[in-house]
């Protein structure tokens, strides 16, 4: 029974050691920054606009859609952010970070911040069966804008429900404004208007 609890412990530990090698060789250290108010609203790289409140980022070289587990090693904090620009191209930075997400780890202040940034891999769960045990719940994340939580499907269709809307949004300007430039350019005066005018 001894051996059997040395046998259990060593696979044990072999598997949190290969664990922390796989979060560690999938974190990268470096400086974040974030947007400046001046780009709230601005379109970026992957198609969508750019909202302050929103946990979002830029990455040099991840897909779009991407989620980042950022944390901040000096208070602790840490947030989840999507990747949805490109950049930062300053040296030694890394991520650049909506200003929601700057909040979460509390750098507004500083400006910059030395941040830990790990990819979050998605996971393939088991299929249920009868006496399988209760499916652990899906990560979600919070958005400050709204005060809810979402799963990573939810958040990823109210970011293409929202892309949708401003294409839709920026159609129907560009239709009306089409519609208004074809639109004769003199007016038809009123009857009252052209009555008086004759008797003059």
């Amino acid at each position: 029974m001894h051996i059997i609890h040395k046998i259990a412990f060593s696979f044990l530990s072999l598997l949190a050691f290969a664990a922390m090698h796989a979060q560690d060789k999938n974190t990268k250290v470096g400086n974040a920054t974030y947007y400046g108010d001046r780009w709230h609203g601005r379109r970026t790289a992957d198609g969508s606009s750019y909202h302050k409140d929103s946990l979002t980022c830029a990455h040099r070289t991840l897909p779009f859609g991407t989620l980042l587990h950022v944390r901040n090693p000096k208070n602790g904090k840490v947030v989840v952010v999507k990747v949805t620009d490109r950049g930062p191209y300053r040296a030694n930075t890394i991520v650049d970070l909506s200003k929601a997400a700057a909040q979460q780890i509390d750098m507004i202040r500083s400006g910059v911040a030395q941040v830990e940034v790990t990819q979050v891999l998605p996971t393939t769960a088991p299929k249920a069966t009868d006496n399988a045990a209760p499916a652990i719940p899906q990560f979600q994340l919070y958005d400050p804008a709204t005060g809810r939580y979402y799963t990573t499907v939810e958040w990823t269709q109210r970011e293409n429900n929202r892309r949708e809307l401003a294409q839709a949004k920026a159609k129907a300007q560009k239709e009306a404004l089409m519609a208004k430039a074809k639109q004769p350019r003199y007016r038809v005066l009123h009857n009252s208007a052209m009555a008086s005018a004759k008797k003059k």
